[in-house]
């Protein structure tokens, strides 16, 4: 029987201490990098030493790479972003557009080049629970959990996920 579960099939970007050669890249074992890109942002450092993207300056970009993992190294991922002591519950998952990178080429955020994954966006600002209800609220990980489990009869890639919970996040 197929299990989505294990397919590297979820297009996660990383821009901080889980990439290659940084401290806790062993979070991502298992994955398949994809390469280097970037993104429209730009990059800080928290007050506890953390990275995170300001996205309100539309000029600067943020470089990071991109990896497909299986729900379980994606699950590794978030309890890190989420839910350790690392970083205390400082990081949500949510999507983010990115754009292919080649050192001293020019910067092009043009949409024919732009393409998404997920990403830890830093808890800084308040997130409206647009249902009204704290039950119903958007819980990322368990909707691919489901999504995935669901199309067991169904070799779901990389887009198809994407996709998936780009509309479930949508309000």
């Amino acid at each position: 029987m197929l299990n989505n579960l294990h397919n590297p099939n979820i297009r996660v970007f990383v821009f901080g201490t889980l990439r290659k050669g940084d401290r806790l890249d062993f979070y991502m074992e298992g994955s398949q990098f994809q390469g280097m890109y970037y993104t429209q942002g730009q990059l800080m450092k928290s007050e506890i030493g953390s990275a995170y993207i300001d996205f309100s300056d539309k000029t600067a970009y943020t470089i990071g790479e991109l990896y497909l993992v299986n729900f379980y190294c994606l699950l590794r991922i978030d309890h890190l972003e989420s839910t350790s002591g690392e970083f205390p519950a400082g990081y949500d998952l949510d999507l983010i557009p990115f754009w292919p990178y080649s050192a001293g080429n020019e910067i092009d955020f043009s949409e024919e080049k732009k393409s998404t994954a997920l990403f830890y966006r830093r808890r800084n600002d308040p997130v409206k629970i647009m249902c009204g209800d704290w039950v119903n609220r958007k819980m990322p990980i368990e909707a691919i959990e489901k999504y995935l489990v669901g199309e067991r009869n169904h070799n779901l890639n990389q887009d198809e996920i994407i996709n998936h919970i780009t509309d479930y996040l949508k309000y």
